[in-house]
């Protein structure tokens, strides 16, 4: 794995590159603009749309598809192509219409488009909005088709909202979505599960690279079924448990303080040596 070029490194943006203001350290865009002079390929993995990815990295190209949005879309700055892994074609037509309608809850939907739409503010949302660098439209539930819509997320504004009783109730029986927790005070909703296969394959695909030529770099939970589908991992020291055991190396540093930027650094440096 000491040729650059021929090595695709899948990191978490989320837990790994982004500083307490969540942006891009100056470290860390250093290390990744000579990861990339040097022939390295680089893309990430975030729970961000496309819009707010590119707003964040900004000068920093990626050189393959990034997995967007949680693993739901594969998406190519270059050009603009994008595949969507899951949407919510073929449910009910009201079905966003029925999500829950309470005090202190927010509603935003990520498009295939690559937007974020609200259908709800709330101060829970707003404040993501803002901290995770991701524009928005204000939308209306009649006015959204399923086929556009890669997944749903409802946000609390306190701990004491029952937001999982809350969406169960709204939706009903009909419709078999999955939930999952992404952070304490925000619930996803899919109408399926992705594995951490096919994400890798779509990737893959659109990169026009081999499976064993993919180096999945996490920090968060998220990535763990990416981490434990490929053949060459790396984690952060203080990630979680799960996550460490299935990885094939362990970094010296924390998230915090410079995982990433430990492995690319000792990827430049290892293909250095072997010239």
């Amino acid at each position: 794995m000491n040729h650059l070029s021929s090595t695709l490194v899948l990191c978490d943006l989320d837990h790994l590159l982004l500083g307490a203001d969540g942006n891009l350290t100056q470290v860390v865009r250093d290390v990744l603009q000579l990861f990339v002079r040097r022939g390295g390929r680089f893309t990430v993995f975030s729970q961000r749309t496309p819009r707010a990815v590119r707003s964040i990295l900004g000068s920093v190209r990626l050189s393959a598809p990034a997995l967007v949005c949680g693993g739901a879309m594969a998406y190519h700055f270059s050009d603009g192509t994008r595949q969507p892994l899951c949407t919510f074609a073929g449910q009910d037509a009201d079905l966003f219409a029925r999500l829950p309608v309470a005090e202190g809850v927010g509603i935003a939907l990520q498009m295939t488009d690559g937007t974020t739409r609200v259908l709800r503010m709330s101060e829970a949302l707003e404040r993501h909005l803002r901290q995770e660098w991701t524009p928005y439209l204000l939308a209306n539930a009649a006015d959204i088709k399923g086929e556009e819509v890669l997944r749903v997320l409802l946000y609390q504004d306190s701990k004491s909202v029952p937001l999982i009783s809350l969406a169960e109730k709204a939706i009903g029986d009909r419709v078999a979505l999955l939930g999952e927790r992404i952070a304490p005070d925000t619930l996803v909703l899919t109408p399926k599960r992705i594995s951490g296969r096919e994400m890798l394959d779509t990737v893959c695909t659109m990169a026009q690279v081999g499976a064993e030529q993919v180096l999945a770099l996490a920090g968060g939970q998220p990535m763990l079924e990416l981490v434990q589908a490929v053949e060459h991992s790396a984690v952060a020291a203080d990630a979680p448990a799960e996550l460490r055991l299935a990885a094939g190396q362990v970094t010296l540093t924390d998230a915090a303080g410079g995982a990433a930027v430990e492995v690319l650094y000792r990827m430049v440096r290892a293909a250095e040596k072997s010239v």
